[in-house]
């Protein structure tokens, strides 16, 4: 698969996953509320003007709504006074995301006997289609939905808890987890806050693809003719070639090694990586930033392998990185399995780690110049302050921050108005914020990678159909701009310039992919967010743009194929589904949004310290993943488990 895109499946109900309840201490004092009220079902609520508003026609309704990604139905039970059960049947968001809604919200609507109860924390819209769908069965079944509407909202205690640890780890994404459980392997107590209502953050919505820079010959494809040319171009290019000759060297006789081995897999190095990263990504960042990182995540292969951990093979290219060298989980979808990983190693190790869901970090607390704690607010209202002599800061970056955004922005001709992320809920830099007022210093904030092609509507990737880096994009007038193998940098400043920002990938029945994330063909061509014929001429016609330019385009690049050469905008790599030859052909609408900060926090690469701005580390203050600088994407389950390590090393 070459598609990033999010896990979603059908849930039957909610699947139950194998972190123990000892363990997974899902906001607890949420759960505690819920119990406690939990006998007022009986009860029919009354509406301001004092009436009662639960009067039903006893039986079971079904009722359907819209949740994120597509239609959710709802089955409701009633007696003549209550609402007595609810049930979501069926559903297609996010699993891991969704499951805290689907299971909770029946609980608290049935407890409250109301639809005014609060969203599930990061999983809004699923929570509001449940609402919506019960509402229909409530007004099914002779009720008032719209009086209901008022009646359920919590009400928010004001109680404290004090809890100790070895460490706390903020936030429960790649990062958070790698630290928690490399911690634990390490003999430390540990507490995970998390501000969602589930553990995975933006692992979760991303494509779940991970470097796999250890892996075997047999896990790796075949060395074209292609890759020998990209390879040479990297070594080549006048970045790396001016800022590090030397690692430059050592990579070329690495490859002249490899060639003469007789070898025909693909060839890497740590080495390599590091001057690819540097010299095709468009990050602006020299080599030597990425040799660590290199380090870090094949060390991190290799410690996954040795607990179990299963790799999708062989390894592949994904969208803005064209050199096949990533992987992902042979279980779940996306981004999923690698959180099944950690629940599994995290039960049957019998690792003390306590994880707080929709319990979010508000500030830092210090002693004598030394942080020691960390403050927290959960979703009911209770505070926490936790204490431990290491905190890890693991809160994700700010691609869901406008004001941070725009603060350090220095590259992008930002809108006026509201900016799309893909990120979930919550990455809006609360680390970065927190660490600042302690005076911790930050460094490439400006760096910020765009990712450019998600659907108009969701602002996921999940729902572009086609294959990413294979399939042509044009624009609306059905002119393409760009080579489609470019970073993302690059394609996302050419998008930019293009009418509206949109831009549609074109593919055939070869190369549709629509994923098996994605709510399906049949929902996307129902919602516009894909379309589909027989002709490329009915094509163009159904999307809006000139059928003569846009045919001609797509024979234009149909030669280039042939060729194995774009003489328009330099690409070479193809592969035997790149061409648009084969019928039905399909338009999937596309528009960039903020997907990756890559600057962050001041932290050393070798202990993960947080430095303030004279240089000097902040005692007790940690952070790993995309909080800190040059940390990004999944391989932040690497910068985590390197953290975790190398604190207690």
């Amino acid at each position: 698969m070459t598609q990033e895109d999010e896990t979603r499946q059908t849930a039957l109900p909610p699947r139950r996953r194998g972190m123990s309840r000892r363990t997974f201490v899902g906001a607890a004092a949420v759960a505690g509320v819920q119990l406690a009220v939990f006998g007022l079902a009986g009860c029919a609520p009354k509406a301001d003007d004092g009436k009662a508003v639960g009067s039903y026609q006893p039986g079971t309704y079904t009722g359907t709504a819209d949740g994120k990604f597509d239609t959710l139905t709802v089955e409701t039970d009633f007696t003549e006074d209550a609402i007595s059960a609810v049930r979501v049947v069926e559903h297609r968001d996010t699993a891991r995301i969704a499951d805290a809604a689907v299971e909770r919200m029946p609980e608290r609507i049935v407890a409250a006997q109301g639809l005014g109860v609060d969203a599930v924390t990061g999983a809004t819209l699923t929570s509001m289609g449940i609402v919506n769908a019960v509402a229909e069965c409530v007004d099914q079944a002779g009720g008032k939905s719209s009086k209901l509407m008022k009646v359920g909202a919590s009400q928010l205690t004001g109680e404290t808890k004090t809890l100790e640890a070895d460490v706390v780890v903020v936030g429960a994404g790649a990062s958070g987890m790698g630290a928690a459980l490399a911690s634990a392997q390490a003999g430390k107590r540990v507490i995970v806050l998390e501000k969602n209502s589930n553990i995975g953050g933006n692992c979760l919505v991303s494509g779940g693809y991970l470097e796999y820079l250890s892996a075997p010959e047999s896990a790796r494809p075949e060395m074209t003719d292609q890759l020998n040319r990209y390879v040479e171009e990297v070594l080549a290019s006048e970045l790396v070639t001016t800022v590090d000759p030397e690692l430059v060297a050592t990579v070329r006789a690495q490859y002249e090694a490899h060639k003469a081995s007789g070898s025909t897999k693909l060839f890497d190095s740590l080495e390599f990586y590091a001057l690819d990263f540097a010299a095709t990504t468009g990050e602006g960042l020299p080599p030597a930033v990425y040799l660590p990182v290199a380090k870090n995540i094949s060390a991190t292969n290799d410690w996954m392998s040795d607990l179990g951990f299963q790799w999708e093979t062989p390894t592949h290219l994904i969208t803005g990185y064209t050199y096949p060298r990533w992987s992902n989980p042979t279980t779940g979808v996306c981004g999923e399995g690698y959180f099944d990983f950690f629940d599994e190693v995290l039960t049957g190790g019998g690792y003390d780690v306590n994880v707080l869901l929709a319990t979010p970090a508000q500030s830092l607390m210090t002693e004598g110049g030394a942080v020691v704690g960390v403050t927290a607010r959960a979703e009911d209202g209770t505070t926490y302050k936790v204490s431990a002599p290491v905190i890890i800061l693991a809160s994700g970056g700010f691609s869901g921050n406008d004001d941070l955004l725009r603060e350090y922005n220095t590259m992008w001709p930002y809108p006026e108005g509201p900016l799309s992320t893909t990120n979930v809920n919550g990455h809006t830099g609360d680390g970065i914020v927190m660490a600042r007022e302690l005076g911790a210093a930050v460094a490439d904030m400006g760096n910020q990678m765009m990712f450019p092609f998600n659907d108009p509507i969701t602002i996921s990737a999940e729902n572009v159909s086609g294959t990413f880096a294979d399939c042509p994009i044009v624009n609306k007038q059905g002119k393409r701009f760009l080579d489609e193998t470019a970073d993302r940098f690059e394609m996302t400043a050419l998008l930019m310039e293009q009418e509206d920002s949109l831009c549609y990938m074109i593919s055939d029945a070869d190369s549709v992919y629509v994923t098996e994330a994605s709510p399906g063909e049949e929902t996307l061509l129902r919602r516009g967010q894909l379309f589909k014929a027989d002709t490329l001429e009915d094509l163009a016609k159904q999307i809006g743009m000139d059928a003569d330019t846009f045919v001609a385009e797509m024979e234009r690049f149909n030669g280039f194929v042939a060729k194995g050469e774009d003489e328009e905008f330099g690409r070479y790599l193809f592969s035997e589904i790149s061409a648009v030859d084969t019928p039905p052909f399909y338009a999937s609408p596309a528009t960039w949004a903020a997907h990756i900060t890559i600057g962050g926090l001041d932290a050393s690469d070798d202990t993960f310290a947080v430095r303030n701005e004279a240089g000097e580390t902040i005692p007790g203050l940690y952070a790993c993943g995309e909080v800190r600088n040059g940390i990004c994407g999944v391989g932040s389950i690497a910068d985590g488990v390197a953290a975790g390590k190398a604190i207690f090393a």
